[in-house]
């Protein structure tokens, strides 16, 4: 990936990624808040005891005995369940019972779940492209090096691998070593040239096949 390209899908995947975290801190922060709130709130069942419908919105009259007075303040459920009749708990703070709470909106539950699929797709995306990047540099920086034979060129979903052998080095489980995908077409003259390897000495499955040394003629018999 071109580096103009990389700090592109990087950018919007960082960006993508910290609106998730926005969401998730408003989802969640609210979602917490409104337990918290529930948990030292006073409480009493209130009777749903009628409805008003006005454009698209339900409003339900509650009726409630609460500090030795009785109250019946209008509730926006926007639900089609019928309520009427049913009792239902709210919550007040204890000297304000007239102003009641009753469940978090569901809207707080969307940004969250939202905001978590957001932040997990962007830095699933942003290791995907990022962890090779280090893990190559690593081999590269710690790493030995040999010369191995090209075998041949097989094709794969994107483009094209070179497979690669070597006697005195083996790849993962000792299979021949796969670079990664090469997108441009692949000349088959390139077949028992030689590449370089860079592999970890203890850890022969982290290995790294520097495609820009491949080199042609007899210089890998």
């Amino acid at each position: 990936m071109k580096k103009s390209k990389l700090y592109t899908v990087t950018a919007i995947f960082l960006a993508i990624f910290l609106i998730g975290a926005v969401f998730i801190g408003i989802g969640a922060g609210t979602i917490i808040k409104d337990k918290k709130y529930v948990e030292t709130a006073e409480s009493v069942l209130a009777l749903m005891s009628s409805v008003k419908q006005s454009d698209g919105s339900r409003k339900y009259t509650l009726y409630y005995n609460a500090e030795g007075k009785t109250f019946e303040p209008d509730y926006d459920f926007n639900e089609e369940e019928d309520y009427i009749g049913k009792d239902i708990r709210v919550y007040y703070t204890k000297g304000s019972p007239d102003k009641i709470f009753i469940e978090t909106d569901e809207k707080y539950y969307v940004f969250t779940f939202a905001g978590i699929a957001a932040a997990l797709v962007s830095a699933v995306v942003l290791g995907t492209v990022w962890i090779p990047i280090y893990v190559r540099k690593y081999i590269i920086k710690n790493g030995r090096t040999e010369l191995v034979k090209i075998e041949k060129i097989v094709d794969v979903i994107g483009g094209e691998r070179i497979i690669c052998d070597s006697k005195k080095i083996r790849g993962r489980k000792a299979e021949p070593y796969r670079s990664k995908t090469i997108k441009q077409k692949l000349s088959k003259e390139i077949i028992n040239s030689a590449v370089t390897v860079y592999y970890l000495p203890k850890h022969k499955n982290f290995y790294y096949i520097d495609t820009d040394t491949i080199k042609t003629g007899d210089s890998a018999k």
